[in-house]
């Protein structure tokens, strides 16, 4: 496979003992890296991978004959719904793949046979994942977050409760190899931490950046309080992704969810009394709203049939933003008042996440699969984009006077920049001497005098191989 526009993957083949390459295939990227894997059927005859449809709203799966270059759909996926990471049968008659909101990373398992469509679902809540036959095609081994940290489980391929399999947390990609009994697989150390970055003014550092947030795994997504004492996140260092809270100075850690799947995005109301936050732990993601400091969560009535998610508050504290797949196609911006009322639609032209201008008349936002901000006027509808080139969906934040945000363009590692609205351009703030955590985010101090934001300290992964796997 190689990818040459950004929105498109090519399929080569070439003879695995030397030889000219042809192609045989184009087709759309699927914006998910989980979901651009291929799977050779045991003959080599035919392939099977992932194509997006409605412009990122789904993919399906896809089976190409290599004799005739010939392509017919395998899987009809809902709306935001991927099938990704298929695998074949030992046989070649079934298919197992993943399918969910987030590509493998947050999928179910569901096999499919190839010759009639029958489909059978293995597992639900989002835990199943990137799967691997065994030798008699009788189980599938697949990666699940099922016990907090993502492991290898086995099930029946024609339905059953799943039970794990002995081996070391954060395990998946599994594979087993065809004529012994070995079981590979990958695991990865993932360190993503908070660093704090004091500003002269607007366009200048004070000082070097600090670290504010580390432990084990991720810590992604920080949002100051309105007073600026206190900081909310989201971490895996109890296992499943949760919501935290701190002190400013990163003291005081207290967990404030225990979703057993993985709640995400915190977002402090204006008055400071509450936190909007997203969460999925069945099919969708679903927005929420938790009262501080020891309130329970509870979900808004949103759309139970798609995805809604990054929520985010008006000025006022009167609305909430969310995203949702409510509607065919990608992803809208929607908003609803947070005393009960039904969602509005916002965006016309796809939004993921929204963040209103000081004043509240204007909405910023980005999209999903496109890098960029653009900019709606709540009071007449015009809608338009900055001229900024590249930013992740919620790596940015606003101020009064411009948008600070990471441009993960700039070689080697990314840098943070400020734009100008008033001038209309960017200025570099700090060049990153380490990679910037594609989930972090960023988060500007109420007073405005420092900044946060996420990088990768450390990102390892090795293989490993259990052996006489039975």
């Amino acid at each position: 496979m190689r990818y040459g526009d950004p929105d498109q993957k090519k399929i080569y083949v070439v003879p695995a003992l030397g030889g000219s390459e042809r192609h045989v295939y184009t087709t759309s990227l699927v914006h998910w890296d989980q979901c651009n894997q291929m799977s050779w059927s045991p003959d080599g005859k035919s392939l099977i991978f992932s194509e997006n449809l409605d412009n990122n709203a789904k993919a399906r799966l896809t089976i190409l004959s290599l004799s005739d270059s010939t392509a017919r759909p395998l899987t009809f996926p809902a709306n935001q719904q991927l099938d990704c990471d298929p695998v074949f049968s030992p046989d070649g008659g079934r298919v197992a793949f993943a399918r969910g909101p987030m590509g493998a990373f947050l999928s179910d398992l569901f096999v499919l046979k190839v010759a009639d469509g029958q489909l059978l679902r293995l597992t639900t809540g989002n835990s199943g994942g990137d799967a691997a036959w065994t030798q008699d095609g009788k189980e599938i081994v697949f990666a699940s977050p099922a016990r907090g940290y993502r492991g290898l489980w086995r099930i029946s391929a024609s339905g059953g409760t799943a039970q794990p399999v002995a081996g070391p947390a954060d395990a998946d990609e599994p594979s087993i190899s065809r004529r012994e009994s070995h079981l590979a697989y990958h695991v990865g150390n993932t360190w993503d931490t908070v660093w704090r970055l004091d500003l002269k003014d607007e366009r200048h550092a004070l000082a070097p950046p600090v670290r504010l947030l580390s432990g084990r795994g991720v810590i992604w997504k920080p949002s100051y309080s309105p007073d600026g004492k206190k900081i909310a996140f989201e971490s895996d260092r109890m296992g499943c992704i949760n919501i935290w809270m701190c002190d400013s100075d990163g003291s005081n850690c207290s967990q404030l969810t225990d979703v057993h799947g993985n709640a995400a995005t915190p977002r402090f109301s204006p008055n400071g009394r509450y936190l909007a936050f997203e969460a999925v732990t069945q099919d969708y993601w679903q927005a929420g709203v938790l009262e501080l400091p020891d309130g329970t969560p509870h979900m808004l009535k949103t759309f139970s049939d798609a995805n809604n998610g990054a929520p985010s508050w008006s000025r006022d504290g009167k609305w909430i933003y969310f995203y949702s797949g409510h509607d065919p196609g990608g992803y809208q911006l929607w908003k609803m008042p947070f005393n009960g009322g039904p969602p509005v639609r916002v965006t016309t032209q796809r939004g993921v996440h929204g963040i209103e201008s000081m004043d509240g008349r204007i909405l910023f936002y980005s999209k999903y699969g496109e890098a960029g901000i653009w900019k709606r006027s709540l009071e007449t509808g015009e809608e338009s984009r900055l001229p900024i080139d590249t930013c992740c969906w919620f790596t940015w934040d606003v101020t009064r006077d411009g948008i600070y945000f990471e441009n993960l363009d700039f070689p080697p590692n990314g840098r943070i920049e400020f734009f100008d609205f008033a001038h209309g351009q960017s200025t570099p703030i700090l060049t990153l001497d380490k990679p910037a955590s594609l989930y972090g985010g960023v988060a500007v101090s109420p007073d405005g005098k420092s900044l946060i934001f996420g990088l990768s300290e450390v990102n390892e992964s090795y293989i490993d191989v259990m052996k006489n796997f039975r």
